[in-house]
């Protein structure tokens, strides 16, 4: 597969371009305040599925231009809740629906190079569950509005959420959010530990966090990255079993060409230039099951 020129692809709800190593995802319905529809979506995940297959990408940063409205707020509901229906999908049934921000969580989630959110804005619903929990780290302003108005809206926690704040704040401060359907600023308790960084202005968030992408992405390994990144999320839930994992993940790098790079750039005291590709870990890697989320039609 030649490498994709993100410029062609036909993107309308959001722009891709790549700064070297990092590839900026940027959302571009500033005039809807970026709220969330099914093309935004679709978009999203296509551009996660290439760039977590790009060789030339280490790192993806998603944010919105400093100057929208907002970064995210929250799925687009002049249709109502009834716009989230797909016709085809419903012919199958209930159990057939795929929430759309969930599908954007997962491409997030699996994306194995670093993933990076610059909130640079006020952030709704899917803006904060389907655009900032499924990132690897995350860049807020420090003035942002950050709404979870699932229950006052007569609606479920989605994207994949009641699975991931729970595994990131812990069950107490999730369900505090969930239930009261909280409106907080980063600085919230509730929030402890979630952002990475918070910045006093909406256009510092941006810069920091590009700066910080091309550290990461000119420093660190890309296969050493997406194995970390499976046994944090993909680990065994006892330690005997981790042990045996880590061990192996262990002993399958320490004879990869990044870590005699690493060792031999560490001795002679000079930058690393990491070569590796994730494609050398199969087929060990994934070590896990993957679950298969699509719809297997029962109709023509």
């Amino acid at each position: 597969m030649s490498a994709p020129n993100y410029a062609n692809l036909g993107f309308t709800a959001i722009r891709v371009h790549l700064d070297g190593p990092v590839a900026v995802v940027t959302l571009a319905r500033s005039k809807q305040r970026n709220t969330f529809t099914d093309a935004l979506a679709a978009e999203l995940v296509k551009a996660f599925d290439l760039l977590d297959k790009d060789d030339r990408v280490r790192a993806v940063v998603l944010t919105a231009e400093h100057t929208a409205p907002a970064f995210c707020s929250g799925a687009e509901l002049s249709a109502g809740w009834e716009g989230i229906q797909d016709p085809e999908t419903e012919k199958e049934g209930e159990h057939a629906h795929r929430d759309s921000g969930g599908q954007v969580t997962l491409s997030i989630f699996r994306c194995r190079k670093i993933t990076i959110v610059a909130v640079n804005g006020h952030a709704v619903g899917v803006g904060i569950t389907g655009l900032q929990l499924p990132a690897d780290i995350r860049f807020v302003w420090g003035g942002a509005k950050l709404a979870f108005p699932f229950v006052r809206r007569g609606i479920a926690p989605e994207a994949c959420s009641s699975y991931l704040l729970p595994r990131l704040l812990g069950h107490s401060r999730a369900l505090s959010l969930f239930i009261t359907g909280a409106t907080v600023s980063p600085n919230s308790p509730l929030l402890s530990g979630l952002y990475h960084s918070i910045l006093p202005t909406r256009e510092e968030v941006f810069p920091a966090a590009l700066a910080f992408a091309q550290e990461l992405a000119a420093n660190t390994s890309q296969t050493t990255i997406a194995v970390t990144k499976g046994l944090v999320w993909h680990g065994y839930d006892n330690i005997e079993e981790q042990h045996i994992v880590d061990s192996r993940a262990i002993r399958i790098l320490a004879l990869s060409p990044d870590a005699n790079e690493g060792a031999l750039a560490f001795k002679q005291r000079r930058p690393v230039k990491f070569t590796d590709k994730i494609e050398r870990l199969a087929p060990w890697f994934p070590w896990w099951r993957e679950v298969n989320t699509n719809v297997r039609k029962s109709k023509l």
